[in-house]
């Protein structure tokens, strides 16, 4: 019996061991135990803003940001286009949810679905201009005939302003010039940069712009005219997203100007703030597009 109740004492030890072991690890993981949440990536919706090129994509990074580090339930991507006309086909396509557009694309745009959420109200003017090269020795309008010129073609804001101006200035932009096509209005200035072309159309926030990262470009190219000014550029919407978040997108970009971030935003797009606009805002628009169609031969128009 002696032999009996030995053998079995270690055994129930043993046992006894193992089950406060395992009691005690049970107990030092429900102590230690902290949820992880996970964002909830089905209550945000990813909303597709359009730049017409590259390079504006880096401009618009910091404009990106800004509305993504301040809206609720979406997040904006910039996409951007490798061409002008890409991006306006995309435009026309309702491809964007937002997206960037001057007057005459506006109008169009508003017939195809989108409104404008806001207007842009530039640092300098918002207008044409044609550059040349400082080696041409163009000085007067009759100076450009036969020569060169490079642009980024229609509805581009800085093609079509520059070639009613000149058709005003007595120029016959339709058998004088020879109109090289490019694919963005940075093109347009190395063209002329480069000595490709003697002349370039572009606007004036455009040529800023570029400078302003490529200043020795002013060492070989010079802002010769400025056509007259027009309303500024437009924010669109596409009409299929959520009112809510266009309310407080809205919001955000008409205020984004009174804060130090928002305003550092702005002034990589050439802008001091944005300002509420409708339809009627860019009537002008309507009137030049007829004067443009009237004195232009344009297949597009």
């Amino acid at each position: 019996m002696k032999g009996i109740f030995f053998s079995v004492r270690p055994f129930c030890f043993a046992s006894l061991m193992f089950l406060l072991v395992l009691i005690s690890g049970c107990r030092s993981k429900t102590n230690n135990y902290e949820p992880v949440y996970s964002e909830d990536s089905l209550q945000t919706k990813t909303l597709l803003y359009g730049v017409s090129t590259h390079a504006f994509h880096e401009l618009n990074t910091a404009f990106a940001k800004y509305l993504n580090e301040r809206l609720d339930s979406a997040r904006f991507e910039l996409v951007a286009s490798s061409y002008f006309s890409a991006y306006v086909d995309k435009l026309e396509k309702r491809y964007f949810d937002m997206a960037g557009a001057n007057g005459f694309m506006t109008l169009e745009s508003i017939r195809n679905g989108y409104s404008i959420l806001a207007a842009s109200v530039d640092e300098a003017v918002n207008a044409g201009v044609i550059v040349v090269n400082k080696d041409s020795s163009i000085n007067n309008f009759s100076d450009l005939e036969g020569k060169s010129i490079a642009s980024a073609g229609s509805p581009a804001l800085g093609h079509m302003l520059p070639m009613v101006y000149l058709v005003k200035k007595g120029l016959d932009v339709n058998n004088k010039v020879k109109l090289k096509y490019v694919e963005s209005f940075e093109s347009v200035i190395l063209n002329v940069y480069l000595g490709r072309c003697s002349v370039g159309f572009a606007t004036i926030n455009g040529w800023h712009s570029f400078i302003k990262r490529r200043p020795e470009i002013a060492s070989k190219v010079a802002l010769k005219w400025i056509t007259p000014a027009v309303p500024g550029n437009t924010l669109l919407i596409r009409n299929t997203v959520n009112k809510k978040t266009v309310s407080q997108l809205k919001n955000l970009i008409l205020t984004m100007h009174m804060n130090e971030q928002g305003r550092k935003a702005l002034a990589n797009l050439g802008y001091i703030k944005f300002v509420p606009a409708d339809s009627n805002t860019y009537l002008p628009f309507k009137d030049l597009l007829k004067e443009y169609r009237e004195l232009i031969v344009d297949p597009n128009y």
